[in-house]
């Protein structure tokens, strides 16, 4: 189905990053940085009981989930977020945060977007109808899958989401990244008229594939961490670089000139042979911590293996990245009742790091919370 999640032990002189778990404190907010639906109006969010916050610590260290069950889960069977529901974008706008999750009836099949909010990022309000905010056939050049993956909010108030598309049912399959904009983020939401991030050309390290985008905003424009990979289907982590978050520019080391490096490089390749992350590098998910880029992402050891695992790296610039000694730092275990990581997002606030984790119980996917002092 989908990429799954695996987190570290890590202590990098550097960054110093504390290693002890929060639970969320509220604060003063912070800005976080597809076809119109015509059913667009929504009812209000009506607030729904969530679990208990009490850290458990017993993960990786410094992190802590929190409550004894998912924060959000699926629909009643039947309903377009069942048995599948993963955490998508999140971002923290006006006080709350605001989640576009991906709901879906089988893998690889076509997606549907949905809206929660939540004061605390443990309680979640699906909204009274809790129905679809945009679905995949609403964006043209997503043949049978548009999932979002990024989420910002730019200082006039528009809404910006970076998605991917998968294009039939091979897995892998192919595709490229997508953005759409609204006003409000329950839509209704405009995709762009055509991909903002495509494939590299033939032979190239990403030549069928580019998808996970996220996309963090600068002083000086915009930086965006994707997976690739080829016809070989070994995913590795790539950079771009925007002035306008519409128009990329793929990190290129001038010192590689030959095939599969010669137009673009990844910045976080797979591991040696035999290690934990030695076939996928991916899902990237990246922080600024004041002091440092941290970046979490799934790892897995061979061709189609269902072993996967969450690591971190670090970076001072963002283009050199250095893995955590101890890597993987969380394993599905670190879930109980879980089996697989799927699908990760997050973000940072406070000293926080937020982690929402899609959970596979056997059968249907759920969204924990993750979280580390940072």
């Amino acid at each position: 189905m989908k990429p799954g999640v695996t987190i570290v032990k890590f202590c990098l002189p550097f960054l110093m990053l504390a290693s002890c778990a929060v639970a969320p404190a509220q604060s003063t907010p912070v800005t976080a940085t597809l076809r119109p639906n015509p059913t667009a109006t929504r009812q209000p969010p009506t607030e729904t009981p969530g679990p208990t916050a009490v850290p458990v610590p017993t993960l990786g260290p410094g992190f802590a989930r929190l409550g004894d069950g998912p924060i959000v889960t699926v629909g009643a069977p039947g309903a377009w977020d069942y048995p599948y529901t993963d955490p998508g974008a999140v971002a923290f706008h006006n006080g709350r945060f605001h989640m576009i999750r991906n709901g879906f009836q089988g893998w690889p099949a076509a997606v549907d977007w949905g809206y929660a909010s939540s004061a605390d990022g443990t309680t979640w309000n699906k909204g009274a109808d809790d129905m679809p905010i945009l679905r995949s056939r609403d964006v043209p050049y997503a043949k049978l899958a548009a999932l979002a993956s990024s989420l910002l909010v730019e200082t006039d108030g528009t809404w910006v989401l970076y998605f991917y598309t998968w294009e039939n049912g091979s897995y892998p399959s192919a595709g490229g990244i997508g953005r759409a904009t609204a006003r409000n983020p329950q839509g209704p939401w405009t995709p762009d008229k055509d991909l903002v991030l495509k494939p590299g050309a033939q032979g190239a390290w990403d030549s069928q594939h580019v998808l996970a985008p996220n996309v963090i905003s600068t002083a000086e424009g915009y930086v965006m961490y994707y997976a690739g990979y080829g016809p070989s289907g070994q995913q590795q982590i790539g950079r771009a670089t925007s002035k306008d978050g519409i128009a990329w520019v793929k990190f290129d080391d001038p010192s590689t000139a030959a095939a599969p490096y010669a137009e673009s490089d990844p910045v976080l390749k797979v591991g040696p042979t035999g290690a934990w992350d030695a076939d996928w590098v991916h899902q990237p998910r990246v922080f600024n911590t004041g002091r440092g880029w941290l970046m979490i992402y799934r790892g897995t050891p061979a061709p189609r293996s269902q072993t996967m695992s969450l690591g971190m790296a670090t970076s001072l610039d963002g283009v050199v990245w250095t893995r955590a000694q101890d890597n993987p730092v969380l394993s599905p275990a670190d879930i109980a009742g879980t089996r697989q990581f799927w699908w990760t997002t997050g973000l940072a606030r406070d000293g926080v790091l937020y982690l929402f984790v899609e959970g596979d119980l056997g059968g249907k996917t759920q969204i924990y919370l993750l979280t580390r002092k940072i």
